[in-house]
């Protein structure tokens, strides 16, 4: 009996974040009440307090839902840069494009939050969590540039820190671009496309290539 209370506890939990993330997306997050959630999901808003304390704790929720997703990336990165960092920045970038593309989720996740959410009133506690996200994955990059530094990779006059920021601002950039008018920027072959001259100038040679046949690794 506990077991099967906790299974329906954590179905109802599903369903509010399934159906929070659809309004929000339809609606937009500052046009969302909680009371729209409960409805929509055929619930109470007693359902939605007894599993959220309000609407920012059931946000940070929903976005918890998809981050696994890029922990596993930044993971791979991780390991495949003791190797070859060069390389392995190019596949990761790669990856990233491959998996908001590839996930429905994730994709309607990111959206919500580059163009469905004002960060002012209850939700500005968001904006804490989004600049953590984007410390912590400044700080992967830049880790993995520093080791193409150590293994003469990275171009003369390129820091690691600058080739971060700026391979950060491209991804986001081509994402956003791709949210917005996905039919002028379809990914992931496009982002592939644009990805390239980047690395083109701030790696040594063609070190970031596969060497196995000399061309940009699939995203996946």
């Amino acid at each position: 009996m506990v077991r099967r209370t906790r299974e329906e506890a954590e179905q109802t939990r599903s369903l509010l974040l399934d159906t929070a993330e659809t309004l929000f997306w339809e609606k937009g997050v500052s046009r969302t009440s909680l009371a729209d959630i409960a409805q929509a999901a055929g619930l109470t808003r007693g359902a939605i307090y007894w599993h959220f304390q309000n609407k920012v704790d059931l946000f940070t929720a929903m976005c918890q839902r998809i981050e696994p997703s890029f922990f596993a990336l930044f993971d791979a990165l991780e390991a495949e840069a003791a190797v070859n960092p060069a390389r392995a920045l190019w596949r990761h970038v790669n990856r990233v494009l491959a998996t908001i593309t590839g996930d429905a989720r994730i994709a309607r996740v990111i959206g919500i939050i580059n163009l469905r959410c004002e960060l002012v009133g209850e939700m500005d506690a968001i904006q804490v969590e989004n600049e953590r996200g984007q410390e912590r994955c400044h700080g992967h990059l830049t880790r993995a540039f520093e080791a193409a530094q150590r293994l003469g990779q990275l171009s003369a006059g390129t820091t690691p820190c600058h080739a971060a920021a700026g391979l950060q601002a491209l991804v986001k950039g081509i994402v956003h671009i791709w949210l917005l008018t996905p039919r002028n920027l379809p990914l992931p072959d496009c982002g592939t496309a644009c990805l390239s001259p980047y690395f083109q100038g701030v790696f040594v040679g063609d070190c970031w290539l596969d060497a196995d046949d000399g061309a940009p690794h699939d995203a996946l």
